[in-house]
């Protein structure tokens, strides 16, 4: 199947620019001048970006369990988002699938994580539209999941393995009270629960050096890409650093970003905050992050349509090139995720392709996911 995308405005080759894209057998064969070749669908002055790539996204959770206790079938809950994520103009999702402790798990308990994980895959090879992929985040007091884990590693089902720590004191949460206030309400918990619990994580946090260790071996050993979540001190830099992480999401405050930075870690913050201009967490925000240069990617961490949103805040809020703000949610994550193959347009690459309106509020219209249209708001396109 071979056809032919136009327009003035092209993200590729660094640039924004106009061009014609070949499409062959879902590949990008080649990018030639606007207006070379004689029969191509003309998208006029509308934006053609890369598919997105998302490395980070609970927002499975959400469609599995969108009301505390209301539980939908996973297979549906699947689809459902699915659609969704090609509405957003993500054509790479990494659901980041955590596995908590047993007292605070809900969806995060070993049995479902795995169990989502599993269906996931499956669906994902037999009729899901985008590529949904695995990243797993390991609490690490979360003894009781590691052997499960390492069988779904093993089993090929994984594909990103982060590390989490949600231990009151540190972190995203810098106080007994921030764990409470944001715990108590999720899991229905008691103050002399949450006492109970906190106790327990503190306790088994000192435990807790040995089966990291063990575990990031495990998942570097089936070269998987490893990353950290809510970084707070440098210390922590240097010690995920020996582990072979390379990636860190969410860094607390700028220091821990830079210093990342400067041992050669990148750092992603969520598009979410981007947009909604603050953290949710009460941590720093994204903006100020991306304007001191300390942030590589962003992730969609909860709400997926905010990836598309975000590259244009950052150009309209922060004067950055919007070539470079639409980088940092395709080309910079796909490298990141050693996905050699997308993010870019490109000759040689899988046409994942994205096509914008955004003469108002932007808007896909078109998502193409290996040259096949996987949601069309605009009508017929023959061959697509």
């Amino acid at each position: 199947m071979h056809f032919v995308l136009r327009s003035k405005r092209v993200l590729t080759g660094g640039a924004i620019q106009p061009a014609d894209i070949v499409i062959r057998h879902g590949i990008i064969e080649a990018i030639t001048p606007h207006n070379s070749r004689p029969t191509a669908h003309d998208f006029g002055n509308q934006l053609i970006v890369p598919g997105l790539v998302d490395l980070h996204s609970d927002a499975v959770e959400k469609e599995i369990e969108p009301r505390p206790g209301a539980y939908f079938p996973i297979d549906s809950a699947l689809v459902e988002l699915d659609k969704k994520l090609t509405m957003a103009g993500i054509t790479t999702m990494f659901h980041a699938v955590g596995f908590n402790d047993e007292a605070v798990a809900g969806t995060r308990s070993t049995e479902t994580a795995a169990r989502v994980i599993c269906r996931i895959a499956e669906a994902n090879r037999e009729h899901l539209f985008v590529d949904n992929l695995i990243h797993i985040r390991f609490e690490l007091t979360s003894f009781a999941s590691v052997s499960v884990i390492k069988e779904l590693i093993e089993k090929g089902h994984v594909h990103l393995f982060s590390v989490m720590d949600h231990t009151p004191g540190q972190g995203q949460f810098k106080s007994i009270e921030s764990w409470k206030k944001f715990h108590q309400p999720v899991y229905k918990l008691s103050d002399t629960d949450s006492d109970t619990i906190i106790r327990q994580k503190q306790l088994n946090k000192a435990d807790s050096y040995e089966v990291v260790k063990d575990i990031l071996k495990f998942a570097a050993s089936h070269d998987l890409v490893l990353l950290s979540h809510d970084d707070d001190t440098p210390q922590k830099i240097d010690l995920i650093r020996d582990f072979g992480v390379t990636v860190s999401e969410f860094p607390i405050n700028m220091a821990v970003a830079a210093y990342a930075r400067s041992r050669g870690i990148a750092t992603g913050m969520g598009a979410p905050n981007v947009v909604r201009g603050k953290s949710q967490s009460g941590n720093i925000s994204a903006r100020e992050m991306i304007a001191l240069g300390a942030c590589d990617f962003l992730c969609s961490d909860y709400h997926p349509s905010s990836m598309l949103q975000a590259p244009y805040i950052i150009h309209r809020e922060l004067g950055i090139e919007l070539s470079r703000c639409f980088e940092m949610v395709s080309t910079t994550p796909a490298k990141l995720a050693r996905l050699d193959d997308r993010g870019e347009i490109a000759a040689g690459k899988i046409a994942d392709l994205v096509v914008i309106d955004d003469h108002t509020i932007p808007k896909a219209v078109l998502t193409l996911k290996e040259g096949t249209s996987v949601y069309n708001g605009i009508g017929c396109i023959c061959g697509a």
